[in-house]
């Protein structure tokens, strides 16, 4: 049989076989590779097979050839499928959690699904993951969060707990978030602590790596001198995988990850495929904080707006309370020289007017009355002044007894019994001592006005932390929670011939001071008075 094909032959020349290129001169004298790469896509090789007829004189030699060649394709076509199966199922899990990270604005609940997605089994199943991130101020690659076991124990409970129950990645995350965050944050708040290193040090092995943005398996990781010694130590392993997290080279933090508990080597395929992770990972965390920071600015400027609204309403107030403070000056004015002139002839009568004299009734109601009406005046006057208050230290007891003094006839006249409850070795407070004696004597005369009958009253005084508080209490009738909510309003009075501005006067002049009047009332029972006074010195 005339052989075409060169295949029967151990070494040929470059005329003998037109499909031997230059390139490939070393097939030339290597018959098996001429065979598998150049005969068997030979037309010549093929014409040969049909002019054998059955006679393969020569070919059986070539046999091995092929089998190991079919093995050889075999074993890379199952590489190639499980490398496959390997990507597929990548492909799935990365689909998983990018439904997350691309959803998701709160920032635990990313740090929960990267960090879970980089140590669960179902992800990448490594063994611990630890998260820098840049800090606000841009001063420090600060350790945020980590994901881990840090001892054998600890690890073994933790892949019983999964395989036990065997849970999909993205509810393992939402596990982690609700119940296991903080526990993660405080066993790990140490290391986080310890790896916490400033941008300013770029010749640290972490602040180079961000810097560079390329990721690296860092080997001998106890030989390193781009680590600190105390963060060597504490890392406690030979390898890391360092990849910096960018986000439009932006700067966002870096990841790292190990096998601490098992020490299994990490693998080219570890670093590409956090690698490839990092990018979504990155647009995740900045999107999530730059959400957060919108809602603290958010937050900010609602607040600012309640109180723009405050103080506009505050202001309509004023605005309205001066107007009413006018007319009241404008109307006391007017009436007080007549009253002074009428109060002073009816106290001369009174004086010069026997005991028997049958008129002498008369002109003691007289005087009783225009006294009454003097005090409403003053109640006016005072209401409608706009002077700062004087603020000086006091002893708060000898302000209460000198008020207590002024006003002992009044508890006597109304059959009233009133009991000094005084804390010895009280500290001064900084009060306007006049207008807080005009407070106490407002407060004791709406008590006196709520026991026609007579009964009792309490003044007491204690210290309460930064402040003293004097407290007066009746066993009047008591008010109903719509009188006490409109008792310190101008002009309220539950009374035919009350002014309704002793109260109301008495809880502006405690605005001043920076405190409130405070009023607890139980029909029936009583009603207690109380204020608060700062006893706090700025020297």
């Amino acid at each position: 049989m005339d052989i075409r094909c060169c295949w029967n032959q151990e070494q040929v020349n470059s005329e003998s076989c037109p499909y031997v290129g230059e390139d490939d001169q070393d097939l030339l004298f290597n018959r098996k590779k001429r065979f598998i790469h150049r005969c068997l896509e030979c037309p010549r090789f093929v014409e040969d097979l049909r002019d054998m007829n059955g006679d393969l004189d020569g070919l059986p030699g070539l046999f091995p050839y092929v089998i190991e060649e079919l093995l050889s394709l075999r074993a890379e076509v199952k590489t190639l499928g499980s490398q496959a199966q390997s990507r597929s199922h990548e492909i799935k899990f990365l689909h998983e959690v990018s439904q997350v990270l691309q959803t998701s604005v709160d920032l635990d609940e990313v740090l929960a699904m990267a960090l879970t997605a980089v140590t669960a089994g179902k992800g990448f199943g490594l063994n611990r993951a630890i998260l820098l991130l840049v800090d606000k101020e841009r001063q420090n690659l600060r350790g945020h969060f980590a994901v881990g076991p840090r001892s054998r124990e600890e690890a073994g409970r933790i892949w019983h707990e999964i395989r036990e129950h065997d849970l999909p990645l993205k509810e393992m995350a939402q596990k982690l978030l609700k119940e296991k965050m903080s526990i993660e944050r405080e066993k790990f708040v140490d290391l986080l602590e310890i790896l916490t290193t400033p941008l300013s040090c770029g010749d640290h092995h972490f602040i180079s790596t961000l810097n560079g943005q390329k990721s690296e398996r860092l080997q001998n990781v106890s030989q390193t001198l781009g680590l600190t010694p105390v963060q060597r130590d504490n890392l406690g392993v030979d390898e890391l995988l360092l990849v910096p997290l960018i986000s439009k080279n932006r700067r966002i933090g870096l990841l790292i990850a190990d096998n601490v508990i098992n020490g299994r080597p990490i693998t080219d395929e570890d670093l590409h495929s956090l690698e490839t992770f990092a990018l979504p990972v990155s647009f995740a965390i900045e999107r999530a904080s730059l959400y957060e920071r919108l809602q603290e600015e958010l937050n900010k400027l609602t607040l600012a707006n309640i109180q723009l609204k405050e103080q506009q309403e505050q202001i309509v107030r004023m605005e309205k309370m001066a107007l009413v403070g006018k007319i009241a000056s404008n109307i006391a004015h007017t009436i007080r020289n007549p009253l002074t002139i009428i109060g002073g002839f009816a106290r001369n009568l009174f004086k010069n007017t026997p005991e028997d004299a049958p008129n002498r009734t008369y002109i003691e109601s007289i005087v009783r009355e225009t006294r009454r009406l003097e005090e409403v005046l003053q109640e006016v006057l005072s209401y409608s002044e706009s002077l700062h208050p004087t603020f000086d230290w006091w002893d708060i007891n000898q302000l209460v007894t000198r008020v207590y003094s002024g006003v002992r006839d009044d508890f006597e006249l109304n059959k009233v019994s009133c009991r000094l409850n005084l804390a010895p070795g009280l500290p001064q407070a900084q009060v306007d001592y006049k207008k807080i004696g005009y407070c106490l004597r407002s407060i004791i005369q709406n008590a006196l006005e709520a026991l026609p009958d007579g009964g009792e009253i309490e003044i007491r005084t204690a210290r309460q932390g930064d402040a003293i508080e004097i407290a007066l209490s009746d066993n009047g009738p008591g008010m109903s929670p719509e009188t006490v909510r409109e008792a310190t309003a101008p002009f309220f009075s539950t009374k035919e011939s009350g002014s309704g501005l002793g109260l109301s006067l008495c809880a502006r002049i405690l605005e001043e001071h920076g405190t409130a009047l405070e009023i607890a009332s139980q029909e029936g029972v009583g009603t207690t008075f109380t204020i608060r006074l700062n006893i706090h010195r700025e020297d």
